[in-house]
């Protein structure tokens, strides 16, 4: 699966809070572009997977507004049962 995105919506909500993941919203656009593994979870959110320039494995929940819009509800660093299961995906 893959998520189409045309914009991510941010406010002063969201983007307080990635700050405090130590993820900037450059490093967060890179990942929803190299998208390895998506999920549906709770809320019939998006938890998106993905790798920046860097390699760096984000998690990103988002939560659809309309069409291809989405909210960015959060994005950290991937935990170790995420990376588990992008490396299942890859292999």
């Amino acid at each position: 699966m893959v998520v189409d995105i045309d914009e991510l919506i941010w406010d002063q909500v969201n983007t307080e809070h990635i700050k405090k993941h130590e993820v900037n919203q450059a490093e967060l656009y890179q990942a929803c572009r190299i998208q390895l593994k998506v999920l549906l979870v709770k809320k019939n959110r998006i938890l998106l997977i993905g790798k920046t320039k860097t390699n760096r494995l984000l998690s990103i929940v988002l939560d659809l507004v309309d069409n291809n819009n989405y909210y960015v509800v959060s994005a950290r660093d991937s935990s170790r049962k995420e990376r588990r299961l992008v490396n299942e995906e890859i292999n």
